[in-house]
């Protein structure tokens, strides 16, 4: 299988010189979690969820920044003729989520691991192996989650939040009120509720932003209604309480690598 096979070939642009402001709106109307960026109408880099929380409000910057500022560049990429598995060992290596697809120095798609789990998971399980052998029918949410769950209180600011995501390397941190879970604030709505918005990151509370109330699920429930409630509600992770405790969290990542057939039911291929 080929990167042109799997790809995505609708990429959103945008010149260096345009504000981070301006980017994050862009990113929360199209409902896209990167933006390749120009110069000269040429690829010279790409910008995420992640660097905007990271790189604007961890380091307190302003969204007035451009967007050649933070970007990441140079711009990896790859070639629509390639395989596959060789853009997920590129990407694997390079620690990154999504590749450009470049052919005669146009830009004609991009690809990602959800891309590459959602249509040829067997190559992602090389560099991302699961750990088990259960019949994925049988799977249940306490077999894919994610153990470690990093939590933060509602009165915390949002820049600490972004530091604490950018130090621990993830990309959500479930609130708490008095050490009860109520919500959950990700890349994503920072990105859109401060930058978006061009407000004092250090001046927000995580309770003002968090998506709120909590949509949870038990890790006896099936993976495949894990699926389905994550689809439902257009959310990407589902912290997982037992007992009214957090035990985990579950993401479409998680399922993508484990069960990717249940996914398929819900995010069918394009």
């Amino acid at each position: 299988m080929k990167v042109e096979d799997v790809m995505t070939p609708k990429v959103i642009t945008e010149d260096e010189d345009v504000s981070v402001t301006i980017i994050s709106r862009d990113m929360e109307l199209s409902g896209i979690g990167s933006v390749v960026i120009t110069k000269e109408g040429k690829p010279v880099g790409i910008v995420t969820d992640r660097d905007i929380s990271i790189k604007i409000c961890a380091a307190r910057r302003t969204g007035k920044v451009k967007v050649k500022e933070i970007m990441s560049s140079p711009l990896i990429t790859i070639e629509p003729e390639a395989l596959v598995e060789e853009a997920c060992e590129l990407m694997a290596a390079n620690d990154i989520r999504r590749l450009p697809v470049m052919e005669n120095n146009e830009l004609v798609g991009i690809i990602s691991v959800r891309n590459i789990l959602t249509r040829a998971p067997e190559h992602v399980k090389k560099f991302y192996p699961a750990e088990g052998e259960v019949v994925p029918e049988r799977l249940e949410v306490g077999d894919v989650m994610t153990l470690d769950v990093f939590t933060e209180d509602e009165n915390i600011p949002v820049t600490k939040i972004t530091k604490d995501m950018e130090v621990s390397g993830i990309g959500s941190v479930v609130i708490t009120s008095e050490g009860k879970p109520v919500g959950i604030v990700t890349d994503r709505d920072i990105a859109s509720k401060v930058i978006m918005k061009d407000r004092k990151a250090s001046e927000i509370k995580a309770k003002e932003i968090m998506s709120s109330p909590l949509i949870t699920i038990k890790p006896e429930a099936s993976v495949e209604h894990a699926c389905e409630l994550l689809a439902e509600n257009n959310i990407r992770r589902m912290p997982v309480m037992e007992n009214n405790e957090l035990v985990g969290i579950i993401s479409v990542r998680n399922i993508l690598t484990r069960a990717p057939e249940h996914v398929k039911k819900f995010y069918p291929e394009g």
